[in-house]
């Protein structure tokens, strides 16, 4: 399940624009006859071949009929007795997602059940309840959480204390995912022979081997990642602009809906929820960093980067500091597949690795004490990922710790401060980012030094990209960030900032403008940079050294750094935060 709100990280690795979503869908008046509309989900896919255009329909919600009225009021499992209902329904066409929303406060008292027909409306499942999506107690408008409820003829659902919660407009949204190359492309007969996970969730849940192939444009050295091209992304969709938080750990989910999917439906899963969060919603984007079906396959969700700490919609309260992974299926009585939790496990083994964050243990999260790898219920209100997921989350914990070795070589240098876009499969562009701002790198010798200080690039999206400020190309050993301050490289490849115009000219560099910040004058004059500092916004203790901001995090440590250069005392200086984000972040010491 997903959740959605911005907050603060206690240090952010690199500024980027806030969020802009897309306007939410259009809502009707409640007590009307039923109406439908169907619209497609955005603009058109343009000229990518692998985007497949989703349609959404849209139903007002009204009071029920009889028959309706009559059903929910035998439902064993209904836990309320209130008259106060709406319901609607609406036909359905393709591998269908259905949510519910509504104008109004975040509805938390709602209760939301749905169900199902295959013949037309002769037969009904039982009553399925939809959960609701957390937001700001202020949002003005509510939702529920996607179901994917699979190919169905029909999908009816009905909502209890409307008027107790002061809510209206309220209506269902069905999403027909559309279809195309990409989910020719993903079917695979055998996976679906060895079986797993049944209509009712009872399969063997057996391990399955997988061999797939990174996916083109994927440039990275971790495990197999499908694209968002893989799945059918329609961009037009896309109006958020990726940001960085800082990964301390990860939150783990379940889509909830269908258990019973083909290979080849996956695609249209993942984009039926991307429609959703994205359009109807207002998102922007799908709320997961990634997603994995039943047979361990991974796939890219959020934009931005898989490299990258790029912030999800997820989990409210923790976005900026934890990376999504969402299980495809409903795992609450269902039993998760062996291959979904490996490919949990093999995927975060890496990702964590990336950002040096150890998978056992606890952080804090939001002011909360909890564990690095976290069920979504652990911070939340919510039955997600599941019961069957929950209970292996120990095991996932270490076997995720175990798994991290083999990526001790990567082990936290995903800084985001290089990166490399790569629009087909030859060599791509390398920027230095510093302070929200790309700087081409022309110059071979530059790139080499940068590589050799900063380790090697990650792999960003073009979205990712333009969402920065873009600077002065790097053509030699020197660029501008927005300060007005100059980084330097010097002569033996290591990074320096520079304090006067004098320096920027000595090293080649075309300093015309004699202004350097008076925040640099006292705290920057030593070069190069080694000394210590401290956050004015959250007082975190940092050592700046050959160009990076190392964490400290104890006093024996702060003084063991400062014996070994020869002080006799404790200082520091204090700067703020957007000074220290212009460091690329470096080891950590306690």
């Amino acid at each position: 399940m997903t959740a959605h709100r911005w907050t603060s990280a206690a240090a952010t690795a690199v500024v980027l624009a806030l969020v802009a979503t897309g306007a939410p869908a259009a809502v009707a008046t409640p007590h009307l006859a039923e109406r439908s509309a169907t619209t497609p989900a955005g603009g058109s896919a343009g000229d990518d071949p692998s985007a497949v255009e989703a349609t959404v329909r849209t139903t007002p919600a009204g009071a029920p009929d009889p028959a309706t009225a009559r059903t929910l009021g035998s439902d064993p499992a209904r836990t309320t007795t209130s008259g106060d209902v709406l319901a609607a329904t609406s036909d359905v066409s393709g591998f269908a997602t259905v949510g519910v929303t509504w104008a109004g406060p975040a509805g938390a008292g709602l209760v939301i059940r749905a169900r199902t027909s295959d013949d037309g409306g002769a037969t009904w499942s039982g009553w399925s309840l939809l959960e609701i999506e957390a937001l700001d107690p202020d949002a003005a408008e509510g939702g529920s959480a996607p179901l994917v409820v699979g190919d169905v003829d029909q999908v009816e659902v009905a909502v209890e204390n409307v008027a107790a919660e002061d809510v209206h407009d309220v209506q269902l949204v069905a999403v027909d995912p559309g279809q195309g190359a990409v989910d020719r492309a993903a079917a695979d007969s055998s996976l679906d022979d060895a079986g797993g996970l049944s209509p009712f969730g009872k399969g063997a849940g057996g391990a399955v081997s997988l061999a797939g192939a990174v996916a083109a444009g994927d440039q990275h050295d971790g495990p197999a990642i499908r694209s968002r091209a893989d799945w059918g992304a329609d961009e037009s969709l896309m109006t958020w602009t990726p940001r960085q938080g800082q990964v301390k750990g990860a939150i783990i989910h379940h889509t909830a809906g269908t258990n019973s999917y083909t290979s080849a439906q996956v695609p249209s899963i993942i984009r039926g929820i991307y429609t959703y969060h994205a359009k109807t919603r207002g998102w922007g984007d799908i709320g997961y960093n990634f997603l994995v079906d039943r047979w361990g396959r991974t796939w890219e969700g959020r934009d931005g980067g898989v490299e990258l700490e790029i912030v999800g919609a997820h989990a409210v309260g923790v976005n900026d500091e934890t990376v999504g992974v969402s299980v495809l299926g409903d795992y609450e009585q269902a039993t998760v597949s062996d291959a979904a939790v490996r490919g949990v496990i093999d995927l975060l083994a890496w990702k964590l690795a990336l950002h040096g964050v150890p998978a056992r243990g606890h952080t804090t999260l939001d002011g909360s004490r909890e564990a690095r790898i976290s069920g979504h219920r652990d911070v939340g209100s919510t039955a997600c990922p599941g019961a069957s997921i929950y209970r292996r989350l120990a095991e996932i914990r270490s076997k995720v710790a175990s798994g991290q070795d083999r990526w001790r070589h990567l082990w936290n240098t995903s800084t985001g401060y290089l990166v490399e876009y790569r629009p087909h499969l030859s060599r791509g562009e390398v920027w230095f980012v510093s302070g929200g701002t790309r700087h081409l790198l022309t110059s071979t010798r530059a790139r080499a030094a940068l590589a050799g200080r900063l380790g090697r690039a990650s792999y960003a999206s073009h979205t990712f990209l333009t969402s920065l400020e873009r600077g002065t190309d790097f053509d030699s050993r020197w660029a501008r960030v927005p300060s007005g301050r100059y980084v330097m490289l010097d002569g033996n490849g290591d990074l320096m900032w520079a304090t006067a115009c004098g320096t920027v000219r000595h090293w080649g560099g075309d300093c015309t403008d004699p202004r350097i910040p008076d925040r640099a004058r006292n705290a920057f004059d030593v070069e190069p940079i080694s000394f210590f500092a401290r956050s004015e916004r959250t007082g975190y203790l940092y050592r700046i050294h050959d160009g990076r901001r190392e964490r400290v995090y104890t006093r024996d440590a702060w003084w063991r750094l400062t014996r070994a250069v020869g002080w006799t005392e404790l200082r520091d200086v204090k700067v703020t935060s957007a000074l220290l984000n212009e460091f690329p972040a470096g080891p950590s010491h306690r």
